[in-house]
């Protein structure tokens, strides 16, 4: 207790961190639409376009931690619109790798625009000092909470 200065509110310091990570996610889904596409439809493309190898639908099941159903949902998605190709695992039918199209590359760079406009406009006014100190700030609480937490201490 006696890291606490007195007169600050860290309750609500934790809150308005938190209510901004959801305003820059209400403001970055709303510019996704644009594109035509659903969050976890996003996510996927983007995993996609970093992968030197294309992953099976089982190995992004384990990636996303969602079902092999939820992954075949979001992948029909995708597919129907022409940004991935499923192709057959030589020796197993039912095994498929999963690959981004030109199409889904092409969504992927203007997501980035997006996001690169985004963040610039939730970064206006602030200095360069004011982010080399938030981004101080941000690795120590990322580290202490690796500390607190053993399931946070395997994330990245």
């Amino acid at each position: 207790m006696g890291d606490q200065t007195p007169g600050i509110d860290r309750f609500n310091i934790v809150m308005s961190f938190l209510r901004t990570d959801r305003f820059h996610r209400c403001a970055a889904e709303s510019q996704i639409k644009k594109l035509g596409i659903h969050r976890s439809q996003h996510m996927m493309l983007m995993h996609l376009a970093h992968c030197s190898e294309p992953p099976t639908q089982a190995e992004l099941a384990k990636v996303f931690e969602i079902s092999p159903a939820a992954v075949t949902v979001t992948l029909q998605k995708l597919e129907k619109a022409g940004l991935v190709a499923r192709t057959a695992v030589d020796g197993n039918n039912r095994a498929k790798f999963i690959s981004i199209t030109p199409e889904g590359m092409n969504i992927v760079r203007q997501s980035w625009e997006l996001y690169k406009a985004l963040d610039e406009a939730m970064l206006t006014g602030l200095t360069e000092e004011d982010l080399t100190h938030f981004a101080q700030v941000l690795a120590r609480m990322q580290d202490n909470l690796r500390k607190y937490s053993p399931e946070v201490a395997t994330l990245d």
